[in-house]
Parts: C-alpha cells; structure tokens; sequence
C-alpha cells in the first residue's frame, strides 16, 4: 500500500503512515513531539456523491404531546397547496406506531442520531428563519449588495448584504470564543448549549422546543441523561463527536458547567465507578465511561479510552484540525445554541449520525455548502424581541472569501424558489398544518432579504437579525414540513397551483377588505406595502417620483401591530402616521390593481383618491 505522507504543521517534518484507518487519530512528531490531527493531505479531494430533497418515505411515526403543536395566531397564509390532501402520519390513529430505526447490537449509540437529527432540524430552521413584518417584493435580489442610499427614492429597497441599522445587525452578546478544555483530541462536531436559559419557564426558549414537539422532548431527556443534571441546573453544556475508525460510530464526550457548585460527594456518586490516578488527574471510571472533575462546577464525560485526552485538554495540549480550531476562535459563548462541524466530517459519517429518515435532510444541509467550506460555525440567540442568527464559514484556501460570500447570498436566495417547488408537491391533510408549511417559501425569502453578509481573511459571515416570533413559527413549520416531506413522492415538475385571485374576477375593493394581521417593526415602507398587497391578493404599485416630490421615502420604517383587521385599515393606519398623512390609495379596477401615491400628485393626475369610511 502506497504510504499517506502527512507533513508536522509545527516543523514540516513528513510522517508516513500506511494505515488509513490512522486518519482522523492524534499523531507526534518524531522530531519535535508536536502533538497533532492526521489528516488528508489538501490536496486529496474526497469525492462525495450527490443527492436529491429526500424521495417518497417510508412513513416515519412518532408519539405527538398531549396538546400537539398548533400554529400560531399571527400566521396569514396563502396555501400554495392543492386542494387534494393525504393523510397526515399525525394523525391520532397513525401515531402509535414507534419511529423505525435502524436496530444495532448495541443501543448506546441511538441518541447520537437523533440528537445530531434535531440538530440538523435546527440548522434548516435557521436557514428558513423569517420576519412576519418584512415581506419582500420580487425584484430583490440576494447577494446584489445595498440597493439603495438614505436618499435614494427609485430602488426597491434594500436586498440581501445591505448593512442595515446597525442595531440589528449587532452582536446580542459578547461573550469569550467557546473553549475547548476537556475536549479529546480530533472532535470534528460540537454542538454547544445554554441549557439554563433555553429551559427557562415562559420564554422563547421554552416556547421553540414546544413547537419541535418529539424532538424537543427528545433533546431534554437525552441531556439529562448525559449530563446527569436537569437542563434548569446546567450553564452551558459543549457536546463533541470525535470520528474513529471508519466504519464505526463516531464517540460522544460532554463538558458540562453548572449553574451553581454542586458537592463533591454529589459528583462522586453521581459518576460512580473507580478513580484511577494515572492519567496525571484524578479520574473516575465506570466500565466504558470516563468523568473528570475541573472543579465543582465543571466536569467531562466521555468514552475511557478518551480519558488521557481529556485530562492533557486542560492544558491545551489536545490537536484538532486547523479548520475546527480557528473556527471556534469566532464563537460566542453566550450564545443560547452554537452548532460547529466539518461537512466532509459530517457525509462521512451521516449513517451514524442520523437515522435514514433524517440523511438526505442532513445531506442537503451539508451539500449546501459546497465544497468551498472548510469549517462552519452557526449560532443563535433568543432575545426578547429579536431571533439573532449568525453564520460563520471558513473558507478553503482554494477559494476566495469574496467569491465564496457572492456564491452562499445567492445560494440563500435560491432557496425560497426551491422550497416552494417541494411544498406544492407536498398535500397535508390538516388545515393548519397545510398554513404553516404553505407559508415556509414566503419565511425563507423574508429571510434572504434580512441577510448581511460580510468577509473576513479566511472566513465569511452571513448575519441575519430576525422579529423574535421567526424562531418559534420556524421551527414548528420546519418540523411539520420534515415530517410531510418522509410520505411525499417528489417529481421534477410539480402540478401548478392557482393563485386566488386568478381563480375569480373579485374587485380589488373587495379583496382589500379581507382581514390579516400585521406585525410592522421598523419595517420599510414598500416592504409594509407589499406584505398587505400579498396578503389581500392585491397587486400594490408605488409611485415613487411622488413620494419623492413630498419629501418621502419607500424606505420610511413603519411600527404597527394588530390582528385581523382590513387591507383597508392597514392602509389607514400608514396614512395616518404623523408626516405621513399626504400619502393615499388610488384604486384602479380597470387595472386591477391599487397605487400607493400622494394627494397632491393624485389631484394633478386627475385620480379620484379612496375614502376611507370611518
């Protein structure tokens, strides 16, 4: 067997190692005892196989909650569906059934899978993450740049990679890189956690792992099961999945941080086992697992044979790849939820890390990224009135941060056009299922038009500040769309669906009554004009030389929340702001439509403005 030659990345010395199964193990150099990740040469490219959205399922089942998920009250909807529906597999009577997965001789490793699903879950959440109150119209583009100036009265507003106020784009919290003490050597996924304040009662957080249903219930047994403590008492939590030979499952090890000292005798019976001293630390072992106390608030769990690393990891003495290492460098630790992992990392273990239900959803996260990204790095907050989320990816050194930047925007805008493709296939039965998938296209591409992008010498960073409601609605919509999309038989060219207002000849009037909720926060003016225009299945036209000859903007921020009020009085309402009250609606039936103008250019025009009744 020809030998892989790995050079040291402390003095270049070469090492020849001739079993492949070496790759992904912590080596030493012979001349200077550097400690280090064996890894593929760069030059090697692996080639990975390429897939589709997920093909018809196989019927997954799971046990819903005694009160199930419903969707939420501000969730206006216009179904791109078809009026046939099938039934739901969460239906009462199709829910007794168990989740079928994949049966192994050992059932240690089944929490990983679905541990690392509901990650997975979570990270299409975050690139499918809206703004109900920042609608966008069709001429934005992602990834064009800023779109327009404070001044600049003709654009169509801002598009993905615009900078924005710079309160919404900054960082919610300020916290030290995620350190990776007691971490062994060649973790190559991490997932770290804020138990304490996600499973904080009546907050966001709370709410968002009500609407992941199973899942959500999943992840709280599984950390206590690990971690050996409730959530409520655990600060932060850094989970690590370290590869072995390949073939085999990939290793789990825990750094837990406690709210509060705990006892050293509590420790001790809680990890059980014998403390062995020849680790150069004290550490206590059970049969095939290793724990190791830092202090009383701070403690590893892991496999045995991991112990030594994860005592040489308190001095920084561990090897990681160069890409996990620089990309934690860009973490926050105060994060509520920060997801770090090599993608070829991930596709070569996918059949550990997820049950085959959950690969190709996994597969299509990883492939999003292409084969530019090295190490990515994503993370969220809940604030209380903003969903913060921040995605950081290394780039390889084949590929420009600028090129790759360009490349991720418009990969972000594409997804609201291809997610529409899949929903229309999909047909759920449930009426309120059917709203909240219906309305995943229309979240994504809020969420392209609230993207920043922004670039770095070896990294780019994709920042995407959100209206708090965008987390819960997400991830109740993405859970039901998963579920849908394991039963739906997907072809190339979905049936065409009619839009409402083609269906029937309803004057625009009448179609401007129908009540809808509104959500405005700073929203811009043409963005506020559009959402009520999609809403009513009005097509809205602005004129901007008008607005311009006023001394008004498309862009003026509007603040306005209520539910289930008219087209009409959410027209009003933005006319009867203070500075606004020149603007009005000019109704056009012959052109079925309504134009947003002003009185003054109304009156020039000969246009007959609406009157609103009181």
């Amino acid at each position: 067997m020809t030998p892989i030659i790995i050079p040291c990345p402390a003095c270049g010395r070469e090492l020849k190692i001739r079993d492949r199964n070496l790759l992904g193990r912590k080596g030493k150099c012979p001349k200077c005892n550097h400690a280090f990740l064996m890894e593929e040469p760069a030059a090697v490219e692996l080639e990975l196989a390429e897939t589709n959205f997920p093909a018809e399922g196989t019927g997954a089942r799971w046990v819903t909650p005694p009160n199930p998920p419903v969707a939420p009250p501000h969730a206006p909807v216009a179904s791109p569906f078809p009026v046939q529906v099938t039934p739901s597999i969460l239906s009462p009577e199709l829910t007794a059934a168990p989740l079928p997965v994949r049966r192994r001789k050992s059932s240690k490793g089944q929490w990983v899978k679905w541990t690392v699903a509901a990650v997975a879950l979570c990270a299409v959440a975050g690139v499918g993450a809206y703004a109900w109150n920042t609608r966008p119209t069709e001429s934005h583009q992602p990834g064009a740049g800023p779109a327009a100036t404070a001044g600049d009265d003709t654009a169509d507003g801002p598009a993905a990679g615009s900078t924005g106020p710079a309160s919404l784009t900054a960082s919610p919290t300020q916290g030290d890189p995620i350190p990776l003490e007691m971490v062994p050597s060649g973790a190559q996924i991490l997932v770290h956690l804020r138990p304490a304040e996600l499973w904080q009662a009546e907050s966001q957080g709370e709410e968002v792992r009500y609407c992941l249903g199973p899942l959500g219930e999943f992840l709280d047994q599984q950390l206590k099961t690990i971690c050996k403590k409730p959530p409520q008492d655990i600060d932060s939590v850094l989970l690590a999945w370290i590869a072995n030979t390949r073939g085999t499952p990939p290793s789990l090890a825990a750094v837990v941080r406690l709210k509060e000292d705990a006892k050293k005798s509590e420790l001790l019976d809680m990890f059980g086992g014998e403390r062995v001293e020849t680790y150069g630390r004290p550490v206590y072992i059970n049969n095939d697992q290793a724990a190791l106390i830092l202090d009383l608030k701070t403690y590893a769990i892991g496999p045995t044979k991991f112990a030594q690393d994860m005592v040489e990891s308190i001095g920084g003495r561990a090897a990681f790849s160069s890409g996990i290492e620089e990309i934690m460098a860009k973490t926050d630790r105060d994060r509520h939820c920060t997801i770090i992992f090599e993608p070829t990392a991930v596709l070569l273990d996918e059949e550990f890390l997820a049950p085959a239900m959950a690969r190709p959803l996994l597969r299509e996260c990883m492939d999003w990224f292409g084969d530019d990204a090295e190490a990515v790095a994503w993370s969220f907050q809940l604030e209380q009135d903003r969903f913060f989320s921040d995605l950081v990816v290394r780039n390889k050194t084949t590929v420009r941060p600028m090129a790759l930047q360009e490349r991720m925007l418009e990969k972000v805008g594409q997804v609201p056009k291809e997610l529409l493709r899949l929903v229309q296939q999909m047909k759920p039965t449930e009426v309120g299922k059917r709203k909240v998938i219906g309305r995943l296209p229309a979240m994504t591409k809020a969420f392209a038009m609230s993207t920043v992008g922004q670039t770095g010498s070896r990294h780019v960073e994709l920042i995407t500040p959100l209206p708090e409601r965008a987390a819960p609605n997400l991830a109740l919509g993405i859970l039901l769309a998963w579920d849908e999309s394991t039963r739906t038989k997907f072809s190339d060219k979905p049936a065409a669906v009619p839009s409402e207002d083609t269906k029937t000849n309803i004057p625009v009037a009448e179609r401007l009554k129908k009540k809808i909720d509104i959500d405005f926060r700073r929203t811009p003016l043409q963005d506020a004009i559009t959402y009520i225009g999609d809403e009513t299945k009005v097509k809205m036209d602005i004129d901007g030389d008008a607005l311009k000859f006023a001394g008004y903007t498309k862009n003026m921020a509007q603040e306005y929340k209520a539910d289930q009020i008219t087209g009409f009085a959410a027209l009003e309402q933005i006319f009867t702001v203070k500075g606004q009250e020149k603007l009005c609606l000019v109704i056009d039936e012959k052109k079925n439509q309504g134009l947003i103008t002003t009185l003054q250019s109304a009156e020039a025009k000969g246009l007959k403005p609406h009157v609103f009744k009181p």
